[in-house]
């Protein structure tokens, strides 16, 4: 079960990595029509897509390795089972919220769906279309949080560190004075 959640986290990222290259093909696309006299229709809407697309996809996998921006100043402070419940709240706390902006957000894509909408630039596309991506990437990001959060209560698995983090947490780094140089 492990290896198919990570996987799936992977996934979302690289295809978020992949949204982020389509949107520098797009602008380049644009760039370079601009200086040919070809007029590429709604790029700035299609990067917008990508985008989003990009952002939602990527939140599970930054949250699963650690690179979400966390404020550690006061949590760096409590003890290791203070610190442990204090995850395990707002873990808790951050799934249910999270669960449900992935529903709202599947909610919105059915709606737009059934009633036909669609974008309202020069090139019309379906709004379910679009809105999707956003709906899998928070969908994605909420098993990552009920993952992190299951693990917490059952495992005592703390919440995901970045490598800033962990140096910071790690031994004391040394400092050479002045005159004096490693080899």
């Amino acid at each position: 079960m492990r290896a198919m959640l990570d996987r799936i986290y992977l996934s979302a990222g690289a295809i978020s990595g992949l949204s982020i290259i389509l949107i520098c093909l797009v602008i380049l696309a644009r760039v370079v029509g601009r200086w040919l006299g070809i007029v590429i229709p709604s790029s700035d809407d299609f990067a917008g897509y990508l985008l989003a697309s990009s952002s939602f996809l990527a939140l599970a996998y930054a949250f699963r390795s650690g690179t979400h921006i966390r404020v550690s100043l006061f949590t760096s402070r409590l003890s290791k089972n203070t610190l442990l419940w204090v995850d395990r709240s707002v873990l808790t706390l951050a799934a249910c919220l999270v669960s449900y902006l992935s529903y709202q957000l599947g909610y919105m894509v059915w709606e737009s769906w059934v009633f036909e909408e669609v974008t309202s630039g020069y090139i019309p596309m379906p709004l379910w279309a679009v809105q999707l991506p956003m709906s899998i990437g928070a969908t994605i990001f909420a098993i990552a949080v009920i993952d992190s959060s299951v693990c917490s209560w059952l495992f005592k698995t703390p919440i995901p560190k970045s490598d800033e983090e962990m140096l910071a947490e790690s031994e004391t780094i040394q400092i050479p004075s002045e005159g004096k140089h490693h080899e």
